[in-house]
């Protein structure tokens, strides 16, 4: 894969906004051919002096973690409770000190999810739009929240994630045990908070939202996500840092070049859907015809569509999409299970298949108490939300649910 210099990146990408080229390979172009997959098992690799990236099974949410003289610093907290678990008995073997502080690099619950593992006792530090998010959650997002760690619902019966919160505006360091760890924001009228975490003393850095290696990226037309444009706003940033070792959000180790990659997918991307705008083709068929195919193995092609849609938007300078919400209810048996849970096909008692997506702020109650306890079979009531004009490419979002055996 050749690299793009940032000079050269933003030129072009410059340039797409006036032009409307015919979508060409670009020179030198090599096509990725790779299986993204990380282990059957999560594995803590030690990259530096006292630094260490816990990385996901299967392509799961990846973290790294600080270990200073005067305790530990963790960023993101794994993608579910039996990870984040797992991911404790990870630092517990390389050191006695406490965890002091959480770090939050994007707020999403596979990064976001594990934090009551580590609560009370640590601080939790987060963008300041993550702050405001928490602090408009719902009681049933609380609930879930409080609940999530069995081990932990008592000390949490009446907190708030706010209670823990220290949250920026821009930039932050952070000093602790001769470690300087910096916060990096680059603002953007559509980042949700998103950061990346960079350490200059050993030239590592976890890239948050744009880390992503051998992985279609995850954008979506209400820009809860962040844009396309954002993305390279930060990657124009964080690769003129010149990581030696890159932690992505998923996937294996990387580094600079890594990030340059990204960058070449996005304009790619954004050449192809803006060509196919010029020809007059409708959405529905941009959607049909979207491809990355000069990117073959790379995880997670189910995020075409939500890519597709996000660049239609951003495009013709088009704000986010901000659909209507309607909540609906189902019973049904579990027919289908997808990661651990996650994302389910529930046959309802009437007999028609539903695609579910189970998050975690998902409140679970019944037979099974976290996402990754369900089984094929198990009955279950849901409420469900349905966004009215939107396409819920991975499934309905639900709220609540009771699980039976």
């Amino acid at each position: 894969m050749r690299v793009v210099k940032s000079i050269r990146a933003f030129a072009l990408l410059l340039l797409a906004q006036i032009l409307v080229p015919p979508v060409l390979v670009p020179q030198g172009f090599v096509p990725h051919v790779t299986l993204a997959l990380t282990g059957e098992k999560a594995e803590f690799k030690q990259v530096a002096d006292g630094v260490y990236a816990f990385v996901g099974k299967v392509n799961d949410a990846n973290a790294l973690v600080v270990v200073t003289t005067q305790g530990v610093v963790v960023v993101d907290t794994g993608n579910n409770p039996p990870e984040t678990r797992i991911l404790q008995n990870f630092i517990k073997s390389v050191t006695n000190q406490p965890v002091r502080y959480v770090i939050i690099s994007q707020n999403h619950g596979d990064h976001a999810g594990g934090t009551p593992a580590f609560l009370p006792s640590a601080h939790m530090i987060v963008h300041e739009h993550v702050a405001k998010d928490w602090t408009s959650w719902k009681p049933y997002q609380t609930k879930a929240w409080r609940k999530r760690f069995r081990e932990r619902a008592d000390a949490l019966k009446d907190a708030n994630p706010g209670d823990f919160v220290i949250s920026f505006k821009e930039n932050m360091t952070l000093r602790l045990g001769g470690k300087t760890i910096e916060l990096i924001y680059v603002d953007d009228q559509y980042n949700p908070g998103d950061i990346a975490i960079w350490l200059p003393q050993s030239g590592v850095m976890h890239a948050g939202f744009v880390g992503y290696i051998d992985r279609h990226p995850d954008i979506r037309p209400d820009y809860s996500h962040g844009t396309t444009m954002g993305m390279l706003k930060q990657l124009e940033v964080l690769s003129a840092l010149k990581p030696k070792v890159m932690i992505p959000a998923h996937g294996p180790l990387g580094d600079v070049k890594d990030l340059h990659a990204l960058t070449d997918y996005l304009l790619l991307a954004r050449q192809k859907v803006r060509a196919m705008m010029a020809k007059g083709m409708p959405l529905t068929a941009i959607v049909k015809e979207f491809h990355m195919n000069e990117y073959k193995g790379w995880d997670r092609e189910n995020h075409f569509e939500w890519l597709a849609e996000t660049l239609h938007r951003e495009l013709q300078s088009q704000g986010p999409q901000v659909p209507q919400i309607v909540e609906q209810k189902v019973s049904g048996t579990i027919t289908r299970l997808e990661e651990e849970g996650r994302r389910l096909i529930v046959k309802s008692d009437s007999g028609a298949d539903l695609r579910l997506r189970i998050a975690s702020d998902t409140d679970i109650d019944g037979a099974a108490t976290d996402r990754s306890e369900l089984m094929l079979g198990m009955k279950l009531t849901a409420t469900y939300q349905v966004p009215q004009g939107f396409n819920a490419a991975l499934g309905y979002d639900v709220v609540e649910m009771i699980v039976g055996p």
